[in-house]
């Protein structure tokens, strides 16, 4: 969404600024005295990387989240964490390269103002957003489950620039009707109309609001909107005329790319893991078992093939229900979980072309024959490879585990499609770094 982009552009640049001018009170402390201009420009260049690199690390620590909205004492947590990784990291350009400056009390000086100003600065800036002065009126014209859960969020969160005066069901409903409603909503002072334009009662009152978008009605389509409050498709609202019309097309210079990148950091990968996958396997083996596991899974064209992980319960059950509830997660399968060290191995899986990193995740035979049963459209994930990490696994916080669960998965299958819609480059890396800020966090189960 557009106010979203430019709230997190604003966040951005004013974070910048806040460092450099953190920079400038560092230096004033530490010399009791104002820098000169010469000064601060030569301390500032050696800084500009550091800058830089913050605001990528204030990304991997959620502080750009357009749905999460952080109370204080987690926002001060955030930016403190994030600070005292660059602040290490900074240290070690500083030490290890060729530079003029070693600016060791600089730095510890830069951390303390650091982490005031942007903490100053995110809390101006919340106070702003939880400002309702200003939030223009709207109209949702769409039903079902999908238009409650919009209407709500939009009115119980005032991060959105406009608020719903009202929600208006199109169901059978007349093209009159729908268009009396937008005409009275306009009258009454609202701006923009968010209108699920797929509606059939909706379609043949379309022609008839021109003169409403020309009058200054901002028009929005209500599954667009949804994705951008969202971050997931409605579910409701997928047909085939939305397969067709959204699943990627053949994007030859983005799967060749996406393939080189695979195999290229896959090995490097399994070379830097390797270490930990020998000593993972051998404490397993001391413990008595085999160390691997291969799992059966669906991958791209609903084709199987085995998954690589390291063991972590006492038998692998395959998903069978009877042996699943004899089975238990070991001790040390359970730190190997929480590390995910137990899903190094599927770095092969990478190699072979079996996985991509970033894509759905696979899942078992048994569960995919009958979720494709039950949900329509599920097979659609299966248009491109499987990743290690994905767009479902980073935000579907109550994904299903173990046995099959229909609903869960409905919503799971909504984030993958909103993946399969967008993917692009851009989507890839900012699935990774928010999977390396997982990682960091110890956050596997």
């Amino acid at each position: 969404m557009e106010f979203t982009r430019r709230e997190t552009a604003i966040l951005a640049l004013g974070d910048f600024c806040i460092l450099i001018a953190s920079l400038w009170v560092a230096l004033a402390l530490r010399n009791f005295a104002l820098p000169s201009a010469g000064y601060f420009r030569e301390n500032l260049m050696p800084f500009i990387p550091v800058f830089l690199l913050s605001l990528v690390v204030f990304y991997i620590a959620g502080l750009y989240e357009k749905q999460t909205r952080l109370v204080k004492r987690e926002m001060g947590e955030r930016i403190l964490g994030a600070q005292v990784a660059n602040v290490v990291i900074a240290a070690l350009l500083f030490f290890a390269l060729p530079l003029a400056i070693a600016p060791k009390t600089i730095l510890a000086l830069y951390f303390v103002v650091s982490v005031a100003g942007v903490s100053a600065w995110r809390v101006y800036r919340a106070r702003r957003e939880r400002a309702t002065e200003g939030r223009a009126k709207a109209l949702l014209v769409a039903s079902g489950t999908a238009a409650a859960e919009v209407f709500d969020e939009v009115n119980g969160n005032d991060r959105y620039r406009f608020s719903f005066a009202s929600l208006f069901d199109p169901s059978g409903k007349s093209p009159a009707q729908i268009e009396c409603a937008v005409r009275d909503a306009h009258a009454a002072g609202a701006e923009v109309v968010v209108m699920d334009t797929r509606a059939p009662e909706v379609a043949p009152a379309l022609a008839a609001l021109y003169d409403a978008m020309l009058g200054g009605v901002s028009f929005v389509e209500f599954s667009s909107f949804f994705e951008d409050v969202f971050d997931r498709v409605p579910l409701d609202h997928v047909d085939h005329a939305w397969l067709l019309e959204s699943l990627p097309k053949r994007h030859t210079a983005y799967d060749v790319a996406k393939r080189a990148f695979d195999i290229v950091f896959g090995a490097l990968a399994l070379v830097v893991a390797a270490p930990f996958i020998f000593l993972a396997a051998f404490c397993l083996w001391l413990s008595g078992g085999s160390a691997f596991i291969l799992n059966e899974r669906v991958g791209q064209g609903g084709e199987t093939f085995k998954l690589v992980k390291l063991r972590t319960m006492l038998i692998n059950d395959h998903g069978d229900p009877v042996l699943r509830a004899q089975n238990r997660v070991t001790a040390i399968g359970a730190f190997l979980r929480k590390s995910r060290i137990d899903e190094l191995p599927q770095l092969w899986n990478v190699l072979t072309g079996e996985l991509s990193f970033i894509g759905p995740r696979p899942e078992l035979p048994k569960l995919v024959a009958e979720y494709e049963r039950e949900i329509p459209f599920y097979s659609a994930r299966h248009a491109v490879p499987p990743g290690l990490s994905g767009w479902a696994q980073l935000h579907h916080y109550d994904a299903p585990k173990g046995a099959a669960d229909v609903a869960k998965t409905r919503v799971k299958l909504s984030y993958d499609l909103y993946y399969l819609k967008h993917r692009s480059f851009g989507l890839d890396l900012a699935i990774a770094v928010k999977t390396v800020r997982a990682l960091l966090a110890f956050s596997g189960t």
